[in-house]
């Protein structure tokens, strides 16, 4: 496997103003939430589960939500570290992409976006994001998409320092009920017929060879705050009714996140419970 040239970021997860405000027993029981802030523009607001290798999920919660909110970044985001720069990883991605233009599944990267939030403390936080741009092509299945299309990452790209982003360094910020330290694997469920052009989408964005078989592939990745392996990203072909009706009603994409523990082991997050 060739090494990698991006890293696992976070998820983000969509919560109701009821579920933001009080969120569930469960997700209480097993994790340290804390307030992240508010986003740039007032439009919406999160809160932060963060993990010991700088990884973590994103409760987001619409205060207004906009005309074209299913034109959010996506429900997954990657990064790259210094000295690798939002351009840079652009160029290396697009660049890409152009080589497997005829399977690329009509996805192609937007130029650095400008972003920002601010802390209840006051902070000032910037980040640079890549947002996956979509246009349909002939490999595209448009009724596997009821979300809107979600089935490629954003890239997050730290300006200010990572650790105003992500407090990882911060031990009661990270110490959870749960004994969870990072996100040991996301898997993606696409159909089966498309297995082969999202392995080929995914190898030109992540920069890396995935370990293959004849119905998943699997890319390994480190944490931003870990020199060692942290967690896969899974591409899985839908192979039981199961499956297709999963793809039916939540689309092309993430299907299952597992969470790992130093205390109970790896454990299963209801992840589609949030994507909306």
């Amino acid at each position: 496997m060739s090494s990698q040239k991006v890293y696992l970021d976070h998820l983000l997860l969509q919560f109701s103003k009821e579920e933001f405000e009080s969120p569930s027993k469960w997700l209480t029981d097993h994790f340290t939430i804390i307030e992240g802030g508010t986003h740039a523009g007032g439009l919406s607001r999160n809160k932060l589960i963060i993990f010991p290798d700088g990884t973590y999920l994103e409760l987001l919660n619409w205060i207004t939500k906009p005309e074209n909110w299913r034109d959010r970044p996506g429900d997954f985001a990657l990064t790259s570290l210094a000295p690798v720069s939002a351009e840079d990883n652009h160029d290396r991605i697009v660049k890409a992409l152009d080589t497997i233009s005829d399977d690329s599944l009509g996805v192609t990267y937007s130029q650095p976006i400008d972003g920002g939030r601010q802390t209840p403390s006051g902070v000032d936080i910037r980040w640079k994001l890549l947002k996956a741009r979509y246009s349909d092509t002939q490999s595209t299945t448009p009724d596997l998409h009821p979300r809107g299309r979600t089935d490629a990452p954003f890239f997050c790209h730290d300006v200010t320092d990572r650790v105003l982003r992500v407090p990882y360094d911060q031990s009661s910020v990270v110490d959870h009920p749960s004994g969870a330290t990072g996100i040991a694997g996301i898997e993606l469920l696409v159909p089966k017929d498309r297995l082969q052009s999202y392995v080929a989408l995914y190898t030109c964005i992540v920069g890396a060879s995935p370990r293959l078989s004849t119905t998943e592939a699997e890319f390994e990745l480190k944490a931003p705050g870990s020199l060692d392996f942290s967690g896969v990203l899974r591409i899985r072909a839908a192979t039981s009714e199961n499956d297709d009706q999963y793809l039916r009603e939540k689309g092309i994409g993430i299907s299952s996140l597992i969470i790992r523990s130093k205390a109970i082991g790896d454990f299963r997050f209801p992840v589609s419970d949030y994507l909306h």
